[in-house]
């Protein structure tokens, strides 16, 4: 009895079904990687979080399923772009509609930040948890990665909600040591409170909420040992463009 296939394996017969590629590229393709959301969804295990990291671990596989699709369709159009438009076509509007499929399957709407914002809530509640604790580098390093270098985009995403109900209400009672991570973290944690209360108007409150977010990601990086912002030059740069180069004080 032949055994069982993998997703990865059916989701490469998929892909081959409809891209027409060989069946070991696709299979390349579709074979699970771990990426930030992944990383930060077993930090959030390790310290008992494990709803959070199982949501995180479902938004993770769609939009991973999804990104695949798209990845095929872009193979393709790569390949055949001056040869066959045709096939292109046909093939890049079959696997776009893969892709929405895969997301609507999941709840999710097709352009929309929410899978992304499921992901700032998880960060939010592992932020949270690193600031009752008085040394978890790590956990806070975990949710720093999830951060995109783009305080814009960020700016997007922390207001916008996922799948679920979720609020960020908590970050007023939180309370842990006074250890340098800890209280770097429940400040990370406070600024995506803020960020996420900043109205959808216009262009002032996107960029209010961007600046916010550059807040985040600095108290973030302190938590998690790193120089502020090192691992973000844009947002860096952001500080100095927008914000006179300084980080708010409370």
């Amino acid at each position: 009895m032949p055994k069982k296939q993998s997703r990865a394996a059916q989701l490469a017969r998929q892909v081959q079904a409809v891209t027409g590629l060989p069946y070991t590229e696709c299979l390349k393709m579709c074979e699970p990687t771990e990426g930030s959301w992944g990383r930060l969804a077993r930090a959030l295990h390790a310290v008992g979080l494990l709803e959070a990291a199982d949501r995180l671990v479902a938004a993770d596989a769609v939009t991973s399923e999804a990104s695949t699709w798209l990845s095929a369709g872009g193979a393709v159009e790569q390949r055949f772009y001056y040869s066959d438009h045709v096939r292109v076509k046909h093939t890049w509007d079959a696997c776009s509609d893969a892709a929405e499929t895969a997301l609507n399957r999941a709840g999710f709407e097709t352009h929309s930040y929410a899978p992304e914002a499921e992901t700032y809530h998880a960060a939010y509640l592992a932020l949270s948890e690193a600031g009752r604790l008085p040394d978890a580098r790590l956990l806070a390093r975990a949710a720093l990665d999830v951060f995109a270098d783009d305080p814009t985009w960020c700016s997007d995403v922390i207001r916008t909600r996922g799948r679920y109900p979720f609020t960020y209400d908590t970050a007023a009672s939180l309370d842990g040591p006074a250890t340098p991570t800890s209280v770097s973290a429940r400040k990370a944690a406070r600024a995506m409170a803020r960020a996420a209360a900043v109205r959808f108007s216009g262009d002032e409150e996107w960029h209010e909420a961007a600046e916010i977010m550059v807040e985040v990601v600095w108290h973030a990086s302190e938590a998690a040992g790193l120089p502020p912002l090192e691992i973000h030059p844009h947002s860096r740069d952001h500080l100095h463009d927008f914000m006179d180069g300084e980080i708010p004080q409370p």
